[in-house]
C-alpha cells in the first residue's frame, strides 16, 4: 500500500471539504432552481425526494452551467463549461457528505486546482479505497456504509 506523505494528506481533507461544500451548493441550487414535486419533504432533509425536475429558468442547467442528474440513489453534477463533475449520495441531507473512493477521484480529476493530487493513485478507485481506510484508522474518516466514508 502506498504511504502518503502529510502534506498529500492534507491536501486530500481540505479537498474533501471543498467536496462537500461544492455538493451543498449544488444541491441547494436543486432546490431552489427546480420544480421539485416533494419540496417540502426535499427542505426538511429527505433528500431521497430529489428527482430530475423541470428548471425553474426554463433552460437546461442550473445557473452557473451545471446540468444534474438523479440516478437510482445518486446525483451526478457536471459543469458544462469546466467538465468539473461531483457525484452526491442521496438519502438523507448528511449523505452528500459520504465519499465515493470513486466519485471523489473523478471530482479531483476534473476540479483544474486539483488535478495534480490523481497522480498519487494508479488505479483510481482501489488506490483511492486503500487511502480511504487508512485514513479510517487514523481516525481521520469513518466508514458509512458499503464504500463510502465520511470525515470525522
Amino acid at each position: 500500500m502506498r504511504t502518503f506523505q502529510n502534506e498529500i494528506i492534507m491536501e486530500l481533507l481540505n479537498a474533501m471539504d471543498e467536496f462537500m461544500t461544492t455538493a451543498e451548493r449544488l444541491i441547494n441550487k436543486i432546490i431552489n432552481e427546480t420544480n421539485q414535486p416533494e419540496i417540502e419533504a426535499i427542505k426538511k432533509g429527505s433528500y431521497d425526494e430529489i428527482e430530475n425536475a423541470d428548471f425553474l429558468n426554463n433552460k437546461k442547467t442550473l445557473s452557473d452551467n451545471w446540468f444534474y442528474d438523479v440516478h437510482g440513489e445518486h446525483c451526478m453534477f457536471e459543469n458544462t463549461i469546466t467538465g468539473q463533475t461531483l457525484e452526491v449520495s442521496l438519502g438523507h441531507k448528511e449523505h452528500i457528505e459520504n465519499l465515493d473512493p470513486y466519485f471523489f477521484y473523478n471530482f479531483l480529476k476534473t476540479t483544474k486546482h486539483l488535478t495534480h493530487l490523481t497522480k498519487h493513485f494508479e488505479s483510481p478507485f482501489k488506490d483511492m479505497l486503500n487511502l480511504f481506510e487508512d485514513l479510517e484508522q487514523k481516525k481521520l474518516l469513518k466508514h458509512i456504509h458499503r464504500i463510502e466514508y465520511r470525515k470525522y
